[in-house]
């Protein structure tokens, strides 16, 4: 008795919970497809196009980096209010300056990987480094591989 009480509360409870926030869960929901849809289409015109792959690298690489940020400091020679923008700690006069340097940071991270890429696909093509390989000196089975069907206490002959 008790307990189909607590379930049809919990039931109810669940409805009421999900009426009352449905705007929300609805949004979120055509939030959540329109980014697929969004991401697809990109998907699709990065296969035509031949730089996708140096684009990518920059979005990725960007990422990596902190954003330029702005603060106000009292001038030195004059104590009045002056914008100053921070990227890494170090404070530039203008947020073009600031951005200059923000972008050869991303420049030098992408240049980074491209420069390590080769020596990382060759050692993807070492069969070594692959596991589950074989070491190259081994010598390949010979024989069937098939494994015959073993039944109760049968012996194979």
């Amino acid at each position: 008795m008790t307990r189909e009480l607590v379930t049809v509360f919990l039931f109810l409870a669940v409805v009421l919970a999900i009426y009352r926030y449905h705007r929300r869960i609805l949004d979120a929901l055509r939030r959540f497809d329109a980014d697929n849809v969004k991401r697809i289409k990109e998907q699709e015109a990065e296969k035509a196009d031949p730089l996708a792959h140096f684009k990518h690298t920059l979005k990725t690489a960007e990422e990596q980096v902190e954003a330029v940020t702005e603060i106000t400091i009292a001038d030195a020679r004059l104590g009045t209010p002056v914008t100053r923008y921070v990227f890494e700690g170090e404070q530039f006069a203008t947020r073009a300056e600031a951005d200059i340097a923000r972008a050869e940071k991303i420049r030098a991270i992408a240049r980074t990987y491209y420069v390590e890429l080769p020596a990382a696909l060759a050692e993807r093509k070492d069969q070594s480094t692959v596991a589950g390989t074989a070491p190259p000196n081994t010598p390949p089975p010979t024989g069937s591989n098939v494994v015959p069907l073993r039944r109760g206490d049968e012996t194979l002959h």
